[in-house]
C-alpha cells in the first residue's frame, strides 16, 4: 500500500475491505492518530483523535487540520507539518506542546509525525499523532495502584515475609504499627498497604511527627477553628478529618508529648477527636498506620510512651530490616535506583563495576537505602562514565567498605574469580594461590549465603557454586 493508497484508506483492488482494516487498525491504538493530505484536508481521524480533541469522526473528516487541530509545539513549530507542507518539514518523534480541544480546554500532549512521500520524493501529506499527558499520568496512576511493591526492591526472606503479611492484612481495618530503622523505607510500605486496601480510592494522608511543635502537630493532626491560638485567623481542616474514609499515616510516632498521646488514644478508641479551641466533637473513619524508628517498649518503660497507645497501635507488628541484614538485596537495589536516577536526567552512568559493588555490598550502611540513594546520586553526578567505578564512591563508603589493599595484593585470583571460567577437570591444586581461602572469607562473612557472597566477590552465584564444589567446600 503507497502513501496515496495510505490516505484514501484502501488499495485500488480491494477499497471496502482496506478501508475497513485501515479504521480497524486505526481504532484499535490508543494515541491519536490523524492522517492528512496535501492540501491539509484530514484523511483519517480514529476513535483517540475523537476523545482527544472533542469532535466525532464525521465533523473531522474533510476539515483543513489547522482549523481542527489547534496545536503548538514551541520550537518545533517551524518542522510542524499543519504549517506549509512544501516548506521542508521534518519527521518528529515525542514532541512536547499543547492542543486546544474543541470545548477550549488545553492539554498538554506529546505529538509525533511523519511525511507520506512519492516515488520521486514529493510529499502527499503526514500522519500525525498525539498522546495526552494527563492520559499517561492517568495511566501510571492505575499502575500504581496494581503493583503497590513497585518502589519496595527486595527478594530476601525477612522482605518477602512482610509482602506476605501484607497480603493477609490489607483487606482489614487493622491498626499497623512499622517500626524500623531510618532510611529504610517504611513509607513505602505504608502507602503499598493503603493501595492494596478497600480504601485506595480515598485519602492517604501523612503527619510526621517529629516535624512540628506539640501546639502545632496537635492542630495539624486534628485541626483548629478560628482564634484557637495566635495565628489561628481561620478554620483549619485537620488531618484526620482529611483523611475520613482513608488511612492516615503517623511517621515517628515515637516523638508525640504524653499530653497528645492522650488525644490520639481516643481517636483509635472512639473515632472522636476535637479541633483545638471547639467544644464540639468530630468522628473521622480512617485507618491508622504508624511508623517509629524508636524503640517504644523502652519508651514506655522510660515513662515516655504510653502503654495503652502501645497496644492500640501494636496490632499488626511489621519490622522492616537494615539494609545490612539484607546484603543479598543490594545489588537490585542498585540497579533500581539507577534506573529511578536515568527518569530524572541522570542518565550517565549505566551499571557498576565489580570492585563497587563489593564495596557497596561490605559498608554498614548506617542510613540504609536512603543513604544508598544519596552514594549513588552523587556517583551518578560524579561519574566521567557509563560504569559507576571504586572512584566515584563517596570516601566514607570506600574507606569502610573495601578490601584494604594489603589483603587483596596476596590474591590475585580475584580478578580470576570475576573473569575467569572453570576449565572441565580442573583440580584443587590447579586453583590459583589464595582462591579457596578467599572463597572462605567471603562464605563466613556472610554466614554462608551464597547470594551474598557471590554479588560481595563480583561473580553469578551459579559460578561461586562451581568453585565451591571444585575446590572442595562443601
Amino acid at each position: 500500500m503507497n502513501s496515496d493508497d495510505l490516505l484514501h484508506g484502501a488499495s485500488s483492488n480491494g477499497s471496502l475491505t482496506g478501508e475497513r482494516m485501515l479504521a480497524a487498525i486505526l481504532n484499535s491504538l490508543s494515541e491519536a492518530v490523524i492522517t492528512v493530505g496535501r492540501d491539509h484536508r484530514i484523511a483519517s481521524f480514529n476513535r483517540a483523535a475523537e476523545r482527544l480533541v472533542g469532535i466525532p469522526e464525521a465533523e473531522a473528516l474533510g476539515k483543513d487540520c489547522r482549523e481542527v487541530l489547534r496545536a503548538s509545539f514551541g520550537p518545533a513549530q517551524h518542522d510542524c507539518p499543519m504549517g506549509e507542507i512544501g516548506e521542508g518539514g521534518k519527521p518528529r518523534v515525542d514532541v512536547e506542546g499543547t492542543l486546544v480541544r474543541a470545548d477550549g480546554r488545553i492539554v498538554p500532549v506529546s505529538a509525533s509525525w511523519a511525511f507520506f512521500t512519492g516515488e520521486t520524493g514529493e510529499v502527499h501529506g503526514f500522519v500525525i499523532s498525539f498522546r495526552s499527558y494527563e492520559e499517561i499520568e492517568r495511566i501510571a496512576e492505575e499502575r500504581k495502584s496494581k503493583f503497590p511493591f513497585r518502589d519496595i526492591v527486595g527478594k530476601t526472606p525477612r522482605i518477602r515475609r512482610i509482602f506476605d503479611l501484607i497480603e493477609v492484612v490489607k483487606d482489614t481495618d487493622s491498626t499497623v504499627l512499622i517500626t524500623g530503622e531510618s532510611g529504610t523505607g517504611k513509607g513505602l510500605f505504608a502507602r503499598a498497604i493503603h493501595d492494596l486496601s478497600p480504601r485506595r480510592e480515598k485519602a492517604f494522608v501523612k503527619v510526621n511527627a517529629a516535624a512540628l511543635t506539640e501546639t502545632l502537630l496537635e492542630s495539624e493532626m486534628f485541626g483548629h477553628v478560628k482564634g484557637a491560638f495566635t495565628g489561628a485567623v481561620s478554620d483549619k481542616v485537620g488531618r484526620f478529618e482529611a483523611a475520613d474514609g482513608g488511612t492516615i499515616f503517623l511517621d515517628e510516632i515515637g516523638e508525640i508529648s504524653p499530653a497528645l498521646q492522650v488525644k490520639l488514644l481516643r481517636v483509635l478508641q472512639d473515632h472522636e477527636f476535637e479541633r483545638v479551641g471547639s467544644s464540639r466533637t468530630q468522628r473521622a473513619d480512617v485507618r491508622v498506620i504508624a511508623a517509629t524508628n524508636r524503640e517504644l517498649k523502652e519508651e514506655m518503660r522510660a515513662g515516655r510512651f504510653r502503654e495503652d497507645l502501645f497496644y492500640r497501635l501494636n496490632v499488626i507488628p511489621l519490622v522492616v530490616p537494615p539494609l545490612r541484614e539484607r546484603r543479598e538485596d543490594i545489588p537490585l537495589l542498585v540497579d533500581h535506583i539507577l534506573k529511578s536516577l536515568r527518569k530524572r536526567g541522570l542518565d550517565r552512568v549505566r551499571a557498576v563495576s565489580p570492585e563497587a559493588m563489593r564495596c557497596l555490598m561490605k559498608y554498614p550502611w548506617p542510613g540504609n537505602v536512603r543513604e544508598l540513594e544519596n552514594v549513588l546520586e552523587r556517583g551518578a553526578v560524579c561519574s566521567r562514565g557509563v560504569v559507576l567505578g571504586m572512584e566515584d564512591i563517596a570516601d566514607e563508603v570506600r574507606e569502610h567498605g573495601c578490601i584494604r589493599q594489603e589483603e587483596t595484593v596476596a590474591v590475585p585470583s580475584v580478578d580470576h574469580l570475576a573473569t575467569g571460567e572453570d576449565a572441565p577437570g580442573r583440580s584443587t591444586a590447579d586453583a590459583p594461590a589464595g582462591e579457596r581461602d578467599l572463597l572462605l572469607r567471603a562464605l563466613e562473612e556472610h554466614r554462608w549465603n551464597r547470594g551474598t557472597a557471590s554479588a560481595a566477590l563480583g561473580i553469578d552465584r551459579s559460578t561461586l557454586w562451581r568453585k565451591m564444589k571444585r575446590l572442595g567446600i562443601a
